[in-house]
């Protein structure tokens, strides 16, 4: 109920309703310093307590009630106002627990994404080992095929060479003797048809040297084009912040399968299932999964292998 006090007539303590008939003391938070009484009248405009006399000259035209009335409208307002703060708190709650769910499940997935990282580069590591191995030990094969060709070859020649040397030693021996007979005669028919006047000389050795170019050409690209057989490439990344609870990826993110359940293990390793955190990208409750990135034009089709699980 409203309450307007005339200016014409001022308002008696006495007529307050409700009001204590012993006024309260001068420093009282109930009593007027300026006028000098006690505090009965509230303004709902202003939301302060009143004496009459203020309500009769500050507060014309405003909403003013009893200080009772008010205490009890107040009262009931605040109550309501607790109902939502409880709300309000218990909303919180469920978010603060999503985030504890989201920090745990975080070093859970951590942890696995690091392993699995770790046995991908594993596996590219131990490639690019026995990729290092079998081209080393190709450029030793050629390097040892080489040496022996070479050795071979030079042996030969040295073998040649001792033989015309011998042969040049001989025929300076005869020359120096000063013989001019009929052996020396028939000596010199024999020097002249000997093979070795004929020998011609030694042509270019053929292809001495190692293949360097066979080895060093394009060598990282060689590698890595001969690296796609270890390194398949998918062309749709399934992102894992959007899987349904029942939804499991498999480690390289491009394969599902469905569990029952609300709790999921990581792995089958853990011994602590890992409460999935209700994240607005997830879907819930259903089994659907988004991929990492989407398309917004053009047309797409991938086949799909899909099998009863045991």
């Amino acid at each position: 109920m409203s309450y307007e006090a005339p200016l014409h007539e001022p308002l008696l303590r006495s007529e307050a309703e409700g009001l204590d008939s012993s006024p309260p003391s001068l420093e009282s938070p109930e009593w007027c310093g300026k006028h000098e009484e006690g505090l009965s009248m509230f303004c709902l405009d202003d939301l302060e307590p009143l004496c009459q006399q203020c309500a009769a000259v500050n507060h014309v035209g405003h909403r003013v009630y009893l200080l009772t009335e008010a205490a009890v409208d107040c009262k009931e307002e605040l109550r309501t106002s607790l109902t939502g703060l409880n709300k309000k708190v218990i909303d919180l709650e469920k978010v603060s627990q999503t985030y504890k769910h989201a920090s745990k499940y975080n070093q859970a997935e951590a942890k696995l994404t690091e392993e699995h990282m770790k046995a991908e580069f594993e596996q590219l590591h131990q490639f690019l080992r026995e990729e290092e191995a079998a081209r080393l030990q190709a450029l030793r094969e050629e390097k040892e095929e080489k040496k022996l060709d070479l050795e071979v070859r030079m042996d030969n020649m040295n073998q040649l060479i001792k033989s015309l040397e011998e042969r040049i030693q001989l025929i300076e021996e005869e020359l120096d003797a000063g013989g001019d007979g009929v052996e020396f005669l028939q000596n010199y028919q024999d020097n002249m048809n000997s093979k070795w006047m004929d020998h011609k000389t030694p042509g270019k050795v053929s292809r001495p040297l190692i293949d360097v170019a066979k080895h060093l050409a394009n060598l990282q690209y060689a590698v890595w084009k001969k690296m796609e057989c270890v390194a398949p490439y998918t062309p749709v990344t399934l992102d894992p912040r959007t899987a349904g609870q029942s939804v499991r990826l498999s480690p390289g993110l491009n394969s599902v399968h469905i569990c029952p359940g609300s709790l999921q293990r990581l792995e089958q390793n853990m011994h602590e299932a890992v409460v999935v955190p209700g994240n607005p990208e997830r879907f819930h409750p259903y089994s659907r999964i988004l991929a990492r990135e989407g398309f917004n034009t053009g047309v797409h089709w991938w086949d799909i292998e899909c099998q009863q699980m045991a």
